[in-house]
């Protein structure tokens, strides 16, 4: 199968059920497009916004996809706080001054970004920031990212 062809749904099915979250509401996705956009002055992917119509993030074997969460989830799992997109991006962007990725995930050695400018989803080294892969879709990096 082409990956690139294959549904997030599709995708979910061979991690497991613990892996994903609720999804969020149409509501709470256009808000956090709203807010994001605002803040950083750049949208948020269409392919990620596409995911998160299947799952509110993603965390699986020590890698993980941001969502979109509110203070009440966070209160249940304030682990989750720096896997928040607009909290995760705020502190990507104040520690490395990085403004043309967009941080979408990560894990205890790589960073999930897209390349605004090149319209590409990477896997890069959170230290030095090596590429490790660079992928047209999203769905792609998921593949490669979680090994599956």
């Amino acid at each position: 199968m082409n990956r690139q062809n294959s549904t997030y749904a599709e995708f979910l099915t061979k991690l497991p059920d613990t892996a994903t979250y609720e999804k969020p509401t149409q509501e709470k996705i256009n808000d956090i497009r709203n807010e994001f956009r605002s803040l950083f002055n750049v949208g948020l992917p269409d392919d990620y916004i596409e995911f998160l119509h299947c799952t509110n993030g993603l965390s699986y074997d020590g890698r993980n996809i941001c969502g979109v969460y509110d203070e009440v989830f966070l209160a249940e799992y304030p682990r989750k706080k720096s896997m928040d997109i607009i909290r995760s991006n705020s502190s990507f962007r104040d520690t490395t001054d990085i403004t043309d990725y967009i941080l979408l995930g990560k894990s205890s050695i790589d960073h999930i970004v897209y390349n605004i400018s090149e319209k590409k989803y990477k896997i890069l080294s959170n230290g030095t920031m090596e590429r490790f892969g660079s992928f047209d879709s999203f769905i792609e990096l998921l593949y490669s990212f979680y090994e599956v």
